[in-house]
């Protein structure tokens, strides 16, 4: 793997871990149980990328999660793998989107 392949996949790697903490803290401070709808496409993202969930964050957590995994999500292409590796940068790239929807349907469900 190239510096610059290993570049971009710690950088979804951050994006990702960033955007599990902030979820993570909104569903730690909501009493309703919404976030866990999310669960299960989080529990994906983090298990491609052998992101440990619910381990501290030293960072900011002034951040719209979906926007971070959008980002991520089109830095996921450039990410260069060996072709029997194929299907896992496609299941990364689905599991991004599907996790920004989830969370976005939460995040916007109270706007309604």
């Amino acid at each position: 793997m190239s510096t610059g392949n290993d570049q971009v996949r710690r950088r979804v790697v951050d994006l990702v871990t960033r955007a599990e903490a902030i979820v993570e803290m909104w569903e730690a401070t909501t009493a309703d149980g919404r976030w866990a709808m999310t669960a299960f496409s989080r529990y994906r993202l983090c298990d491609l990328l052998d992101v440990a969930p619910y381990r501290r964050y030293e960072g900011s957590l002034e951040a719209d999660p979906v926007s971070l995994l959008d980002e991520a999500s089109e830095l996921v292409d450039q990410i260069d793998v060996p072709i029997e590796d194929l299907s896992w940068r496609l299941a990364l790239g689905d599991a991004l989107r599907t996790a920004a929807s989830d969370i976005r349907m939460v995040r916007d469900a109270r706007d309604v």
